[in-house]
């Protein structure tokens, strides 16, 4: 569990040391991809810190209590309806981001045929 507290801080430090490279004016594109990779390893620890946390405490709780947070009635709770072949899952935040990309490329195509 330390290891885990020293790599975040490690993270953090990189992360600023980065954005600070990453908003000079003469900031290449590197500089902010570099940035953007430091920002997600530190956020993959901190979840994963998180969930540590989260089963060490789940752990030690009655099972099949439903106020506990280690325990999943609370999601049992509230009925779902089902879903047909036709509805789609709610998709990822990457997944719409991607959609939209692929629309506006699509509307560029578009512009440039007529033209």
């Amino acid at each position: 569990m330390r290891d885990l507290k020293d790599e975040i801080e490690e993270a953090q430090a990189k992360v600023a040391h980065l954005r600070i490279r990453a908003e000079r004016p003469s900031a290449r594109l590197e500089d902010e991809f570099a940035l953007e990779k430091a920002r997600n390893r530190l956020l993959t620890l901190e979840l994963r810190n998180l969930k540590q946390g989260r089963d060490v405490r789940g752990s030690s709780s009655p099972k099949g209590n439903p106020g506990v947070v280690g325990s999943r009635q609370h999601m049992r709770q509230a009925p779902f309806a089902k879903r047909t072949n036709s509805e789609q899952l709610p998709r990822t935040a990457r997944e719409k981001a991607e959609a939209a990309f692929a629309a506006v490329q699509g509307i560029a195509a578009e512009k440039k045929g007529r033209v």
